[in-house]
């Protein structure tokens, strides 16, 4: 698999397809954040992956090592378009017709790790951390996607914890490309669908939370 290719009209992400698989690498900073105009990008690239008939299944990563963190200078300001945005980001991708495959390349944490949970299949790279830290509040469905795994494990990736499969090695957008396209498409999505069915609720539950803590 590619590494992300500069595409013109995004700055927060990159978007290709490659042998059938859309790819949406996010492009985050040092500090593994990102800013609110990342998800007016990714909604745009999830379109444009449910519209494209050549592209059969999604593929969500990061770059240089760290999968997606957050949103940095998050305050009272941009808290509501934050959370309509959150909330419209988890809708799309929890009702998307095509499987959705997060490559966690490295570490994510909070939001990062509410992303890769609305997928069907989480590839792990060996060592990363799928974190919530014990002071996060959810914004994109976390009380039902976690719910992907038995019981949830913060921390280091581990098969069937918080993560399905961990891949070593330098190479590991190669062995997880061969993996995907491999893997077909046996009913992904519909099992998301069915496991995400009442995130509408659970989004609406989240942020009356969210708005409450933040008063």
């Amino acid at each position: 698999m590619s590494k992300a290719p500069k595409v013109v009209g995004f700055k927060e992400i990159s978007f290709w397809q490659e042998d059938g698989i859309g790819v949406i690498a996010i492009l985050t900073g040092e500090d593994g954040m990102v800013t609110m105009n990342f998800f007016d990008e990714f909604l745009r690239a999830i379109t444009l992956a449910i519209t494209d008939e050549k592209v059969r299944s999604l593929v969500i990563t990061g770059t240089n090592d760290t999968f997606f963190k957050g949103v940095r200078n998050l305050d009272n300001s941009t808290v509501k378009a934050y959370l309509e945005l959150t909330s419209a980001t988890a809708s799309f991708l929890s009702t998307m017709d095509k499987p959705i495959i997060s490559l966690v390349n490295g570490n994510a944490l909070d939001l990062g790790v509410e992303l890769a949970l609305l997928s069907d299949v989480i590839i792990s790279k060996k060592g990363a951390l799928l974190e919530v830290s014990g002071n996060y509040d959810p914004v994109m469905g976390f009380s039902v996607s976690s719910l992907k795994y038995s019981f949830f494990k913060s921390g280091e990736a581990e098969e069937k914890s918080n993560c399905d499969i961990i891949m070593e090695g330098e190479d590991f957008l190669d062995k997880a490309s061969v993996y995907i396209t491999k893997l077909g498409n046996p009913g992904l999505n519909l099992l998301r669908r069915n496991r995400l069915k009442d995130i509408r609720n659970v989004l609406s539950t989240e942020r009356e939370y969210f708005l409450l803590k933040s008063l």
